[in-house]
């Protein structure tokens, strides 16, 4: 289990945003992903999943943790299916990880459409990587923000896009971790 790190002052917008009062009862080992992955993530991403459970924003988008198992994995192995479509040999405007740049998978959407949200990693700052939205319909949208900062636009409502929208009538944020089969490693 990692060592808590103080929360970036947008993972304390987004908690009071989103009213989360809990704690969550999965962990992520962040420092064997980030081995796994051979580069490190995006500072305030580690804070939101180390202060907030996994689970949907806006009804939306859903993010969750390095591996949908609860155990310790890296990322690519959650979204193996989407980097293999990447991959397919078909021209896309952007390259799968490992190729700097290139995309690596952190949540997936469904409101107005299905899709995912990609970082583009490069061997840069990885607070500064922009989210990269990819839709169902093969349209694409870059976001010059990181997943915390776009999280924060979408539940505020303030998200300039055509693809990624709050679901009307939706909360700003639902946790997943009380269903059955939800990663837990706290003991809680």
């Amino acid at each position: 289990m990692t060592q808590q790190r103080s929360r970036s002052a947008a993972v304390e917008v987004l908690v009071d945003v989103i009213g989360w009062s809990g704690v969550p009862r999965w962990q992520p080992d962040w420092p064997y992903t980030e081995r796994l992955l051979g580069l490190a993530l995006p500072g305030d991403f580690k804070d939101l999943l180390d202060a907030v459970p996994v689970g949907e924003y806006a009804g939306s988008v859903q993010v969750g943790p390095p591996t949908g198992e609860g155990e310790e994995g890296d990322l690519l192995a959650m979204f193996e299916g989407i980097t293999d479509m990447l991959n397919d040999g078909s021209k896309h405007p952007y390259a799968a990880y490992p190729a700097l740049p290139g995309l690596i998978a952190w949540a997936e959407f469904d409101y107005p459409m299905a899709g995912q949200l990609f970082w583009l990693a490069d061997d840069g700052d990885p607070n500064m990587w922009p989210v990269i939205a990819w839709g169902a319909d093969d349209s694409w949208e870059v976001y010059d923000v990181g997943a915390v900062p776009l999280l924060i636009a979408l539940v505020r409502g303030k998200l300039p896009s055509a693809m990624v929208e709050p679901k009307p009538g939706a909360p700003a944020y639902r946790t997943l971790q009380d269903l059955p089969g939800s990663p837990s490693n706290t003991g809680r």
